[in-house]
């Protein structure tokens, strides 16, 4: 996953993202609590509290 992304300590996070197949991208709408942004995403994106940007992340996909 690309992206700046905040994690949350002892927390994973839901981040809506448009997927390329390639790498996961934010769609905005994330901040915590905040998921109207799976309106226009793809996926989810499981973000765990020790995260690294570019490193994989589990997907949620919710198109087929």
């Amino acid at each position: 996953m690309t992206g700046d992304i905040t994690t949350a300590p002892s927390r994973t996070r839901l981040i809506p993202v448009s997927w390329d197949g390639a790498a996961a991208h934010p769609v905005g709408g994330h901040r915590p609590a905040f998921l109207h942004g799976a309106a226009l995403a793809d996926a989810l994106a499981a973000v765990p509290p020790d995260w690294q940007p570019r490193t994989p992340v589990p997907l949620i996909l919710l198109t087929g």
